[in-house]
């Protein structure tokens, strides 16, 4: 294990003496210190996980301060710590510190990164790169020391700001959710209500960019739970905004999720495409149209209800087959004006071909189902035709329609 270290310029303050280090409750825990008086956090790191394993970040001046230093404390200027890829020799070129940190931190194995006295810019630009790293894996990340001032030059605490990085990475995670339902952050959480959370919302991404609206409402009840728990912590205050943001929105898949199906399959069209999932959209949107057609025929009379409920019951039964055929027979009342049939059903289906004669705006919403599949077919054969703008704006065009024609005109007349 590596311990990275950020050096600055304390030296031996003649006036207090040498302070008191110690690590505090969480730290001593898992480490001892040999003794409580070091210079500054150099010579204790040294002293306590072996020079071999110290790697300094430095300039000239930290360089030189610091030797000093190890020679009051050990006798030793322990010269081969100081690998010339470490050295900072222009402290303006803050693309070369991040540079040279995020060289001294790569591998794969663990490292403790210490920000205790490091100059200015240069532990802010740690910051930074172990951010960022983190992203990625934070496990390799084992702590970052921090020696906190007690008493001003006389007392000192070290302590471990890994915690935050973990409220920074969970940050990020709640806002890719937010802004498009993924969850990037393949990193482990030492946190387990954020280990949990980031699961959740990965499991809950799925089911939405996969349309399993289904499979979505079996979660959202233990997300609600963790995150209602992690909301009572006085830590997560720097997300806590975008905390209560989901879980208002799941709340809200939580309601679409009990509505039906073709209401449901609707909203969740609208829901993701501002966010540009376009064909997951479309395809919503276009099973909806199944949805609505399917739960109207219903309405049309009994011997219809009981021949749909019974192709429900039967072994051959799936949902897009019912919306499907469905969906198919309105568009074909539309273009040919012939009945869709099975070998069984007949009457139910002359009873829905009379039905549907009767309605006389029959033949613009045969035209809206043809261009919802022509924007569905256009946009899963790798929207050949269009740009992916016309594509939006088609797709919000044909949302209203579903609107208007759907809920607000009620055309099929669906009183499920």
């Amino acid at each position: 294990m590596k311990v990275v270290t950020i050096l600055g310029r304390i030296a031996k303050n003649e006036k207090f003496g040498i302070p008191i280090y110690k690590y505090d409750e969480k730290l001593a825990e898992q480490y001892s210190l040999k003794r409580e008086r070091y210079i500054n956090m150099l010579p204790l790191l040294i002293d306590n996980f072996g020079a071999q394993n110290v790697v300094p970040i430095f300039t000239k001046l930290a360089k030189e301060a610091q030797t000093k230093v190890l020679m009051e404390e050990f006798h030793a200027e322990y010269n081969e710590i100081f690998d010339d890829r470490n050295f900072i020799d222009d402290e303006k070129d803050f693309y070369k510190i991040l540079r040279i940190i995020n060289d001294a931190t790569s591998g794969n194995e663990e490292y403790i990164i210490d920000l205790s006295h490091g100059f200015r810019h240069i532990p802010i630009l740690a910051t930074i790169s172990l951010i960022s790293q983190s992203l990625n894996n934070t496990n390799k990340i084992k702590h970052i020391f921090f020696a906190k001032e007690k008493v001003p030059y006389k007392n000192y605490e070290i302590i471990d700001l890994k915690e935050y990085l973990e409220l920074a990475n969970m940050s990020y995670v709640l806002e890719s959710f937010n802004h498009n339902y993924t969850v990037a952050l393949v990193s482990k959480f030492k946190n387990k209500n954020f280990r949990d959370l980031a699961s959740q919302l990965s499991t809950i991404s799925n089911h939405i960019l996969s349309n399993s609206l289904k499979a979505l409402n079996n979660d959202i009840s233990k997300i609600l739970n963790n995150i209602d728990f992690i909301l009572k912590n006085e830590q997560i205050e720097t997300f806590k905004s975008s905390l209560e943001d989901i879980r208002q929105h799941i709340m809200e898949l939580q309601r679409i999720g009990v509505e039906k199906d073709s209401t449901k399959f609707y909203k969740m069209s609208r829901i993701l495409t501002p966010k540009g999932y376009l064909l997951n959209a479309i395809t919503l949107l276009f099973e909806a149209i199944g949805y609505y057609c399917a739960e109207s025929f219903e309405c049309f009379g009994d011997d219809i209800k009981t021949h749909i409920n019974n192709f429900k019951k039967s072994k051959e039964f799936n949902a897009y087959d019912l919306t499907h055929e469905s969906r198919t027979f309105v568009k074909r009342m539309k273009l040919r004006g012939e009945v869709y049939l099975t070998e069984d059903g007949g009457m139910a289906y002359t009873s829905i071909q009379k039905k549907l004669k009767s309605i006389k705006a029959l033949s613009n919403f045969g035209d809206f189902i043809k261009d919802a599949e022509k924007l569905r077919n256009n946009l899963a054969h790798g929207n050949a035709n269009e740009r992916i703008e016309d594509s939006k704006q088609e797709l919000s065009r044909l949302l209203d329609k579903y609107n208007s024609f759907c809920i607000q005109q009620n055309i099929l007349g669906n009183k499920i």
